[in-house]
């Protein structure tokens, strides 16, 4: 019995998602057409989508991108994305600064 508890138990724990970020998004995403599909499909944001979930109902995503035009767009790009997929637009902030010229970082924060 104490076996079954325990297997349950990690295989729980795995599915979970342990860390918070952050998660990179490269220029390259941006290079390629998007779609809600291609968007799911990127592993960073996949994991940063399951992560948000599963944590309390005040977390929120922080997208921090590089400043200027073009990480702005990035950023309210992938935010509408992220809206148009389900995700309430309260649990989504974003941020300038703080990051390489060629990259969003996300992260989930409480």
């Amino acid at each position: 019995m104490k076996r079954t508890c325990l297997v349950a138990l990690l295989l729980f724990a795995t599915a979970l998602p342990a860390a918070d970020g952050p998660w990179v998004i490269d220029a390259e995403f941006w290079a390629a057409p998007r779609s809600g599909q291609a968007v799911l499909a990127e592993p960073a944001l996949r994991t940063a989508i399951d992560t948000l979930m599963f944590r309390e109902e005040s977390s929120r995503l922080l997208i921090r991108y590089p400043g200027g035009e073009t990480g702005q767009l990035w950023a309210e790009e992938l935010r509408a994305w992220l809206i148009a997929l389900g995700i309430p637009s309260s649990r989504i902030k974003t941020r300038p600064g703080g990051v390489r010229n060629d990259q969003l970082l996300l992260s989930v924060v409480p």
